[in-house]
């Protein structure tokens, strides 16, 4: 841990060299790291020096020559900084680039080194200032490069070579190093994942170090690190110096460009965070990884890499991006398929998006595997990583002591509240324990279990969001609200919230009764609407990604909300299984009965981030908690009939009991249940083939096999299944038979999506052709474009909005000739502008009822007056 003391003498430093005129943070890193190294060497050769005086044997291969001692630190540092400046940059540094015939690591990288301090007197104060910190503890030495490193990433300037010490720790700590490991990262950057594994081993394995053979490993075949930055080579290996591992391979190579068949099944280790901001034309791939899997993606190629490194049986932590979770290419696909199918996939462990801040605000998951050549895979553990102990905004700050941070923080296990601010002891917990209790734990928790089986049928997708069942926040019943935080004192009206996202950065303030409001003014009733309409995407967890200035999400609130006693759970069979993944909607004990079961207003017993559109028929009420689920796609479980209960029959009922219940229900299949067992169905198809095979055949003969599907499938999944069966029946999330869906059901429900779509293009089809007759286009794109910003050719290229500003010009309305209000018709239009919006965006708020008539009618009234 660096000190105070230490911390203000290199703040000192840094500051000289801002001053000095040296203000690229790689550059100073660069150039203290050259001087460390000089002063590395003449430690080093004073050591020489001492066991050939005590020898008697003169050092075969000296550092500095006779005539070479004023290079030496020891000699230099105590000369006038104007001599000192001389010495150095006409005599050190040539020398230092004089070295690159030997064989060591650090030589290679220091061949083309360049002293770039500017003046003597900064020169002067950075020696004399490395010269008073003592060396002498490897500790010391490594906190001065966490230190350098740390001011690289926070400067905002190649920060992708950093990952942030705590979650590089968690993924050494989670892969277990062992001394007899041969570790590699093919994207090393500063050698933070190398460090960090030595560090381990010589705690862990301190006994096994004393071994002669077993040393050397560890300090010249050990540890392996490759990248094309040279600057990065040199920092890097200079890190691991200071580390005390005194050869490790740190080496240039392009390790995607470059051919892996010199370095295939090599390493027993991966570890790495390669960089995923880019693509690769093929002909600069190497051609081995393209036959793993093809494609230009960089983070598909290093996974490809990180599969052809590892020896059988060698084991892997490599950051991704979430895309690589759920991509739908064939390459994703291919090399999802891969991992699951031909190695073993042992875990996915999702994490903040604000894990790179401040320099990357991308969402990633760290992927956990092992060669094996021959698959393995049968339940992969998953782990939704919360809270890292900092703030998840910019400034990063710590939210816990430094004691209680990091993975195995000091004075024993973190209390709930520690917890949630830092989730990574209980990940690193609840991985040891992923072939254990953790299979037992429900889907609805932090970390759970999920079977090959359930992956291989959702396509390989290993987002967590496709397994994870979401809580759904109730209180009294109700969802927990934005107001609810208000009147808790939880928020307070003008509170400032910011996320980003892809690269940027959003803002909303709260307001009266809960509403956002978005930096342009618009004001939305819930989080999730308030960010889908900010980014433009409707796949965004709002309650997840708003967050205050000290980084706690709006989610964080919801549960402090919770939490609070007042608040109370007055009916815990219900509102608390729901905040726990459960439901009693509908009631199975009164459900399973063998009358019409009445349908009770649509509820979704989860959420996900990646959860769907809410759909109401007709006679349903208006949704009113449930408007905040963010939506993607449709479920199994969003049609009403698929949780409304079922009419059945026993199997020892009577043709004419079945008959009767499908003809007075106007049922087209019933299903057989005994007790809650589920023995098939019968439909109008096979009780006619049962009676025309036999006519007085007994009813079993009737019964055919019914298909069943989760309640959280994705609709789209299962309709190859209703075009074959016509229909299936729907489990629940306490695996109860709890409706059934039919072909008609699920074209009602695509129908009303689809309806207003339809409408809206036949709208935009009629207005632009009333444009197109009645105004000049040059007068059209004058008043859409008055400042030429924008690519409008002709009247194609116009949009509802397009057509309002026209129609609100006076004098273009008067060539439309309509003998129409202007002011009203274009209100009308306005209403219709903005439904088009909620439907483009996939707004989660079903449209109001009227909302499609609003639609027709304004298309009756152009075939009126447009023709």
């Amino acid at each position: 841990m660096i000190t105070g003391e230490l911390k203000s003498k290199l703040g000192r430093v840094w500051d000289a060299f801002w001053s000095g005129g040296v203000s690229n943070p790689l550059e100073v890193t660069e150039q203290i790291t050259y001087l460390l190294f000089i002063k590395r060497l003449d430690e080093i050769q004073t050591r020489k020096d001492n066991q050939a005086d005590r020898t008697g044997k003169p050092d075969p291969s000296p550092f500095f020559t006779a005539d070479q001692q004023d290079l030496r630190w020891q000699n230099f540092k105590v000369r006038d900084p104007d001599v000192m400046y001389g010495i150095v940059e006409q005599g050190v540094f040539p020398h230092l680039r004089s070295m690159g015939g030997d064989d060591s690591t650090y030589s290679s990288h220091v061949r083309d080194a360049r002293f770039t301090i500017p003046n003597s007197n900064l020169l002067a104060k950075v020696v004399d200032l490395l010269d008073s910190i003592s060396m002498e503890s490897s500790d010391t030495k490594a906190d001065i490069y966490e230190y350098l490193l740390a001011k690289i990433a926070t400067a905002g300037q190649n920060g992708q070579f950093h990952t942030p010490r705590h979650i590089v720790d968690l993924m050494v700590e989670m892969t277990q190093p062992k001394p007899d490991d041969e570790v590699c990262d093919p994207a090393c950057g500063t050698a933070g994942f190398l460090v960090q594994t030595a560090s381990y081993v010589k705690r862990e394995h301190a006994n096994a170090l004393l071994d002669v053979e077993q040393q050397a490993h560890f300090n010249a075949s050990m540890f392996h690190g490759f990248d094309f930055d040279s600057t990065m080579l040199r920092i890097g290996s200079m890190n691991m110096l200071l580390h005390g591992i005194e050869n490790p391979d740190i080496r240039y190579r392009d390790s995607l460009a470059e051919s892996a068949a010199g370095e295939s099944e090599r390493y027993s280790l991966i570890l790495s965070n390669p960089p995923f901001a880019g693509s690769l034309d093929y002909e600069y791939t190497a051609a081995d990884l393209l036959r793993v899997v093809k494609t230009k993606k960089t983070e598909l190629l290093f996974l490809a890499l990180s599969l052809r490194l590892l020896k059988p049986g060698g084991r892997a932590a490599v950051i991704v991006p979430d895309g690589v979770l759920f991509g739908s290419t064939k390459a994703h696909k291919e090399l999802r398929r891969i991992l699951v199918e031909d190695h073993k996939l042992d875990g996915v462990v999702k994490l903040p998006s604000g894990v790179f801040k401040p320099y990357a605000g991308v969402s990633t998951a760290i992927l956990l595997f092992t060669r094996t050549d021959s698959g393995g895979t049968e339940d992969v553990w998953f782990y939704d990583v919360q809270a890292d102990g900092f703030s998840l905004n910019d400034k990063r700050n710590p939210l816990l002591p430094e004691g209680r941070l990091g993975v195995r923080p000091e004075a024993g296990a973190l209390s709930e509240a520690e917890h949630a601010k830092n989730n990574l002891p209980d990940t690193l917990s609840r991985w040891f324990d992923r072939d254990d209790s953790e299979r037992n734990r429900a889907r609805t928790e932090q970390s759970f279990c999920v079977p090959k089986s359930d992956i291989v049928a959702q396509g390989y997708d290993l987002s967590l969001n496709r397994y994870a069942k979401r809580p759904r926040y109730l209180t009294a019943g109700s969802r927990v609200t934005m107001a609810d935080l208000l009147d808790a004192g939880l928020l307070t009206e003008g509170t400032q919230l910011a996320f980003e996202h892809a690269g940027v950065s959003y803002s909303a303030r709260v307001k009266a009764g809960g509403r956002l409001e978005l930096a342009g003014g618009q004001k939305f009733p819930s989080p999730n609407r308030a960010a889908a309409a900010a980014v433009g995407e409707a796949a965004i967890d709002g309650w997840r990604a708003w967050a205050l200035e000290d980084g706690t999400t709006l989610d964080q609130l919801r549960q402090q909300f919770l939490d609070t006693p007042a608040v109370g759970i007055p009916s815990p069979d219900a509102t608390d299984l729901a905040n726990h993944g459960l439901g009693t909607s509908p009631d199975f004990d009164a459900a399973l009965q063998p009358v019409t079961v009445q349908r009770n207003r649509a509820t979704r017993h989860t959420e996900t981030t990646e959860g769907p559109r809410q759909i109401q028929s007709g006679n349903e009420p208006a949704r009113d908690e449930d408007e905040d689920a963010p939506v993607v796609g449709l479920t199994v479980g969003d049609l009403p009939s698929a949780r409304g209960g079922v009419v059945y029959v026993s199997p020892s009922a009577t043709f004419d009991e079945a008959l009767t219940r499908m003809v007075i229900n106007d049922y087209s299949q019933l299903p057989v249940l005994s007790g809650r067992k589920l023995s098939g169905a019968v439909t109008w198809k096979s009780i006619a083939r049962a009676r025309h095979a036999n006519h007085n055949p007994p009813f079993s003969r009737a019964i055919v096999q019914a298909r069943e599907v989760s309640y959280s499938q994705d609709l789209i999944d299962i309709l190859p299944m209703l075009a074959e069966f016509e229909f299936v029946l729907v489990r629940s999330q306490s695996n109860e038979i709890a409706g059934i869906v039919t072909a008609s059901d699920v074209a009602a429900a695509y129908g009303a999506m689809a309806t207003p779509f339809f409408l809206i293009g036949e709208l935009d089809q009629r207005l632009r052709r009333v444009l197109a007759s009645s105004v000049e286009f040059p007068e059209v794109q004058g008043l859409c474009d008055p400042e030429g910003n924008r690519s409008i050719e002709g009247f194609d290229d116009l949009s509802i909005g397009d057509y309002q500003r026209v129609l609100e010009n006076k004098e273009a309305w008067e060539r439309v000739g309509w003998s129409l209000d202007r002011k009203i018709f274009i209100e009308r239009l306005d209403e219709i502008r903005q439904i088009r919006n909620d439907l483009m965006h996939f707004n989660p708020e079903p449209l109001p009822e009227n909302s499609t008539h609003k639609i027709r009618h304004m298309i009756n009234v152009l075939r009126e007056y447009g023709n």
